[in-house]
């Protein structure tokens, strides 16, 4: 699947076009091979911290839409429901999550978007055009969280930050529902790494700080970082 999410991606390129939205490690890997073919290409980033990234050549369109609700929503809320409508994770880029709520789309589905996006969750939404300029200073918030955890094996970390037992986030991981920087995570023993950015579905999405100390009875006290 990723060397088919590259090829068809630097074909796109090649011929003028831009890419889908590529998570920082589907851009890098792109970005280099592309350079290795004398091919210049740029980057666009909603924000500076944006984590969904297109490569281009030619100036092309994106549309940045306000969804309006007298409700409060979540990141999560947003995303479940652009999911409902089977739209892949491709076509859109971030949610931005501030005083108002935003969505950045590939022209593709601008229409799709105002003809059925209506709902997120049972809460009526309106999708309002905005300039993309408008969220070019956002920045991400996150909760902190500290935990104690006798293991830096993944599995053990997620059942502690539900909270849940160890068998039912190993669980999750077989039923691919864990992803590490990006990719679907296999491997249930896997350790976590400074910076590595870890989320389970449904539950959300983290960033893994450090260890801050160990205690005397081999306990990890660890910082994590919940994106909002």
């Amino acid at each position: 699947m990723q060397k088919f999410i590259m090829k068809n991606n630097i074909e796109k390129v090649l011929r003028g076009d831009n890419t889908v939205f590529l998570n920082p490690i589907e851009a890098n890997n792109i970005e280099k091979q592309l350079r290795k073919m004398n091919c210049e290409v740029h980057l666009f980033k909603l924000f500076a911290e944006s984590e969904k990234i297109i490569l281009y050549q030619k100036e092309f369109h994106l549309t940045l839409f306000e969804i309006k609700s007298a409700t409060l929503l979540t990141h999560q809320q947003i995303l479940g429901s652009l999911f409902s409508h089977q739209l892949k994770e491709e076509m859109f880029g971030d949610i931005v999550i501030g005083d108002h709520y935003y969505i950045v789309v590939l022209d593709q589905i601008k229409e799709y978007m105002l003809r059925q996006f209506r709902k997120v969750g049972n809460v009526r939404i309106e999708l309002i055009e905005r300039p993309l300029n408008i969220v070019s200073n956002f920045q991400l918030s996150y909760q902190d969280i500290f935990l104690n955890v006798t293991s830096l094996r993944i599995d053990t970390v997620i059942a502690r930050i539900i909270p849940t037992s160890r068998s039912i986030s190993k669980g999750m991981i077989e039923d691919e529902k864990v992803f590490v920087n990006y990719q679907v995570l296999k491997n249930t023993n896997y350790i976590l790494k400074e910076n590595d950015i870890f989320s389970v579905r449904r539950i959300g999405k983290f960033k893994f700080i450090e260890v801050s100390y160990v205690s005397k009875n081999n306990k990890y006290h660890i910082f994590i970082k919940k994106y909002k």
